[in-house]
């Protein structure tokens, strides 16, 4: 019986709240025998080109992607589209509307953070985590606090 191939199919970079940039992303995902490879980044498609250059050097089959955030009534919905043309300029347009929303809730977090805490400089903070200072995430804030002692990092 064949062996199914070793799929990744949900990666973020520094494009938007990942740790590695994206062809150090297809570096990591070719070395661990990946052999289908998606990058979704949040929201954003800049990372998408990197990502196919290197994956292409690497022989790794790649699928360009993007994690869209969307808000259901009260609830937020994360819809991971595969296969994308990341020119077309409807889903730039649409992702850019989206990443004015997320500043706005990054600075209303930060807000927060600073009126409930001790803690100051809270957008600042993350935004020195974002690789991308338009898609400032939780993850950054997160970061950000286990930065300054405010909790730890589990």
């Amino acid at each position: 019986m064949p062996t199914a191939p070793n799929v990744d199919l949900h990666c973020h970079s520094t494009v938007s709240d990942g740790t590695l940039a994206p062809a150090a992303l297809a570096r990591r995902a070719s070395a661990n025998g990946v052999q289908i490879w998606a990058l979704t980044d949040h929201d954003e498609t800049g990372g998408l080109a990197e990502a196919a250059a290197a994956a292409e050097k690497l022989d790794l089959h790649f699928v360009p992607g993007v994690e869209i955030s969307v808000s259901v009534g009260h609830q937020t919905v994360h819809i991971v589209g595969l296969g994308i043309d990341f020119a077309n300029p409807v889903l730039l347009a649409g992702l850019a509307q989206v990443r004015a929303g997320r500043d706005t809730r990054a600075r209303l977090m930060a807000q927060a953070l600073e009126q409930h805490t001790r803690v100051r400089g809270a957008y600042a903070g993350a935004c020195r985590y974002a690789g991308n200072p338009a898609l400032i995430s939780r993850t950054h804030f997160a970061r950000f606090l286990v930065e300054q002692g405010v909790c730890g990092n589990t």
